[in-house]
């Protein structure tokens, strides 16, 4: 059964953020890889980037960041849909920023086949462009003339995927690829395909790489795309069944104790917006899966009639809505707080 249509379908990744130890060397590499247009966050210390329909981030970190594991073998890595035609341009672009990167390398693995371009940027962030045979409606709008298109896929860690599977069975609505039926028998991996055609791809591992938000990085993070009527329903099950972490990793700025121990929690996610909805609702909006990788929801609307093109909405979206139309932000997560 696909992700399409049912309800808390999770439809593409709106965007991410990974770690940088020098603002300005990641903003120059990723301006000349993916183009787009550049701005700098409100506390000064991370920086973002629109590419195509999809926005990514880079945040200062002021200790130094883990090894890279390589370009391709590197998590979290995200991928970027491109056109197979265009496949000579992108990667002169990246020998002229001075990237490291693969050949292009046609491969079926992980659910869909095409031809991949694997990168790494000067802090040891993996990438990867992406060419599909079949191209999913929407991907490559508003590309501009780098022809960058949206996030394909992100590619996480995971000591026990059935572990995974099963949390993102419970919590979000996605698709999950039989291998075995794909002619992978024996590949040590969770593929789940989300509603709109893009991938989370969650890979065997027996040691975490400590790039997560779970290990105290700041802020690392995927968004993933709902439809906003299924915003809050979606948080409700996790706010009824998880705990709420008390941890604000702006604040503190340490690592974290004993960060392959964590349990799945939600928590602080600390934008303004999500400060907000804490000091309101004493619950957060951000989430760690079992292996310390921090997602959270983010609402969309159709653009025309499927969500091939949706317009983004933020927590504080959210928020002011839930308060105009039904008063106190308790009631969110607390639906026995009186009216």
């Amino acid at each position: 059964m696909t992700a399409n249509g049912r309800p808390g379908a999770i439809y593409w990744i709106d965007h991410y953020t990974v770690c940088t130890n020098d603002i300005a060397r990641f903003t120059a590499f990723h301006a000349q890889v993916l183009g787009g247009k550049q701005w700098t966050g409100p506390t000064g210390r991370e920086v973002f980037q629109s590419v195509a329909r999809s926005k990514t981030g880079g945040f200062i970190v002021d200790r130094p960041l883990p090894p890279s594991r390589g370009f391709g073998k590197g998590f979290p890595r995200y991928g970027f849909f491109i056109e197979g035609a265009d496949i000579d341009l992108h990667v002169q672009r990246l020998r002229a920023a001075g990237a490291v990167h693969s050949a292009p390398t046609r491969t079926s693995e992980h659910g869909e086949a095409g031809t991949r371009i694997s990168w790494e940027d000067p802090d040891g962030n993996q990438f990867e462009f992406w060419a599909p045979d079949v191209m999913p409606a929407g991907a490559m709008t508003d590309c501009g003339e780098e022809r960058v298109g949206r996030i394909s896929h992100g590619v996480f860690e995971s000591r026990d995927l059935e572990r995974t599977a099963a949390f993102f069975d419970r919590y979000c609505t996605t698709e999950r690829l039989s291998l075995d039926e794909l002619g992978m028998t024996g590949e040590e991996a969770l593929v789940l395909r989300l509603a709109a055609g893009a991938r989370l791809i969650f890979c065997k591992v027996d040691e975490l790489a400590g790039r997560t938000m779970g290990f105290g990085m700041p802020d690392p993070h995927t968004a993933l795309i709902v439809r906003c009527e299924d915003f809050y329903p979606n948080y409700a099950r996790m706010w009824a069944e998880l705990p709420e972490w008390d941890y604000d990793y702006w604040e503190t700025r340490t690592p974290v104790a004993n960060p392959e121990t964590l349990t799945p929690r939600t928590f602080l996610h600390a934008s303004p917006a999500g400060r907000r909805f804490r000091a309101l609702t004493h619950r957060g909006d951000g989430f760690l899966d079992w292996d310390t990788n921090f997602f959270h929801f983010f609402g969309g609307s159709p653009v025309g009639d499927s969500m091939a093109v949706y317009e983004g909405h933020a927590i504080d979206f959210f928020t002011e809505q839930w308060q105009r139309e039904h008063g106190d932000l308790r009631r969110v997560v607390n639906p026995g707080v009186p009216a």
